[in-house]
């Protein structure tokens, strides 16, 4: 008897056993969905240096991050669940055929552009010496796998004899076509100069939109920027676009002899132009959850100015549900931003806050 029951108590436990295992692994398996939610809010000041002699901030400048990662039945389970994360389908985040790894680099190369329209933008506004020289656009990735005319590491120096300074506006060229008209590209391939006839391909786009014409590649802009005093500007693994409007007023505040700060803690998200102009992002509401774990005192936001922008009601609706006693303060430009923190008092409270740092 006391066998029998101790052969049914190992039977039992390894069936327990191999049950749990499953359902582990089971949850542990990917599905076709990218999580989001709230990541940290950075003091820029660390980040930039402009080699001159400044003032010193009072106050700070928060750049805002969102955690992003491939989602598995778990995640799934527990976004549908509880709400406080986001579910966002693969196909919204990468581009065809491309690997988590090879998005990772993409956001890296835009997180470089984004410092270079930084340093670009803050210059010109505290009207100091910059120039910009155009390399051309380089070919990043291709994003479908047909046999292809141009080849990754491509710089494309012209399109039909037209120069563009920036991938926006060669796509806003190229979005005037149809797929299947032919383009000639001029390009530099291995040291080498050559032209090449393109012929357009369509674009994969989100469910809703209208298809429209490119050359199939993802583009990066080269340009070298030169300032009077240098500035130049580091991050560790912080990828994207996102923080330029931040960049940007970090930097001018280092170019000037006054406080932007006013001894506030001000976060904040949006793309930044080389003319300054300030443009929309993704997962901000996650953004505003992260500046207020920061005790953010004021967010500057992208303002929304077309039917499709988002970013400026979303973060004002988010910071409603969270109860967040944030200014929420949307800008289409730099300069908008600068004129709304000119008109602060300087707040005297701002040493009580703890600043926190890379580390």
């Amino acid at each position: 008897m006391n066998f029998r029951r101790w052969s049914k108590q190992v039977i039992g436990g390894f069936i327990a056993s191999v049950v749990l295992i499953v359902i582990g692994a089971t949850l542990l398996i990917p599905v076709p969905y990218f999580v989001l939610q709230p990541g940290v809010a950075i003091d820029v000041k660390p980040l930039v240096k402009v080699d001159k002699e400044t003032a010193g901030e009072k106050g700070t400048f928060l750049l805002t991050t969102i955690s992003l990662k491939e989602g598995n039945v778990f995640d799934y389970l527990y976004a549908k669940g509880s709400g406080r994360v986001e579910l966002v389908p693969e196909q919204q985040i990468l581009a065809e055929n491309e690997s988590e790894e090879e998005y990772q680099r993409r956001q890296a190369e835009n997180m470089i552009a984004s410092q270079h329209n930084a340093i670009i933008a803050a210059y010109r506004e505290a009207r100091r010496p910059v120039s910009v020289e155009i390399l051309g656009i380089e070919v990043f990735q291709l994003v479908n796998n047909q046999p292809h005319v141009l080849q990754k590491g491509d710089l494309i120096k012209k399109v039909d004899q037209k120069l563009f300074s920036s991938t926006e506006k060669l796509i806003q060229y190229l979005s005037r076509k149809k797929p299947g008209d032919v383009v000639t590209v001029d390009l530099i391939r291995n040291g080498k100069r050559m032209e090449k006839k393109v012929k357009l391909v369509a674009l994969p786009v989100s469910p809703g939109q209208k298809k429209r014409a490119g050359l199939g590649i993802v583009p990066v802009p080269r340009v070298e920027v030169k300032t009077s005093p240098p500035a130049s500007i580091e991050t560790e693994n912080i990828g994207g676009p996102s923080a330029g409007l931040m960049f940007s007023l970090e930097v001018l505040n280092q170019l000037i002899p006054e406080d932007l700060t006013r001894g506030y803690r001000i976060a904040g998200t949006g793309t930044i132009s080389e003319k300054g102009e300030v443009g929309q992002i993704g997962g901000i509401q996650h953004k505003i959850v992260a500046a207020e774990r920061e005790e953010a005192q004021i967010f500057f936001c992208p303002k929304d100015r077309g039917p499709q922008d988002t970013n400026e009601r979303m973060a004002k609706e988010t910071a409603r549900r969270i109860g967040s006693k944030m200014k929420i303060i949307p800008v289409s430009s730099l300069k908008e931003a600068v004129r709304y923190l000119r008109t602060l008092p300087v707040h005297q409270a701002a040493a009580s806050f703890k600043v926190k740092t890379l580390t």
